[in-house]
């Protein structure tokens, strides 16, 4: 049942996403849902370049703040761990307390794809394959916070 929620929330994310086309340009389109207890507490996209990203802006329309803790958030493509135009979404991830974090598809970007040190997390990489959607990378934190998994690639 987790993996079929995990794909009906990703493709929420996904139709987000959409709402960027346009305007996100040169950086790509990117939806995030955050989700507790089987409902979508929190929705955002990356509205324009040099703006908030995906992350941000569901992070930031999340009401009841104390259930991130509790939450899985639904990412189309990987959170960047550097500093740009803004933060490292993957800091802010993890500073929120989210536990689970399920990404749509690696970001080919060298400055973010599988980084580990330009967020500061300590997380070790482990790379697992799923049958019925391709490549599957889990990510845990040594601290026992977060679980970082790309489900299944996806294309806009």
């Amino acid at each position: 049942m987790e993996k079929e929620n995990d794909i009906k929330y990703m493709h929420r994310a996904i139709e987000l996403a959409r709402h960027g086309m346009g305007n996100a340009s040169p950086n790509p389109m990117v939806g995030a849902v955050i989700v507790c207890d089987g409902e979508i507490i929190g929705e955002g996209y990356h509205r324009r370049c040099g703006e908030g990203h995906a992350e941000v802006n569901a992070v930031a329309s999340v009401k009841k703040r104390d259930l991130l803790t509790r939450s899985t958030i639904y990412v189309t493509l990987e959170p960047c761990s550097h500093y740009g135009k803004t933060p490292p979404c993957a800091r802010l991830i993890i500073d929120r307390g989210i536990r689970r974090v399920v990404v749509g598809s690696a970001d080919p970007n060298p400055l973010v794809s599988g980084k580990e040190q330009g967020s500061g997390l300590g997380l070790s990489l482990v790379q697992t394959f799923v049958e019925q959607h391709g490549g599957s990378i889990s990510v845990s934190s040594e601290a026992g916070r977060t679980d970082f998994s790309i489900l299944f690639p996806l294309s806009l």
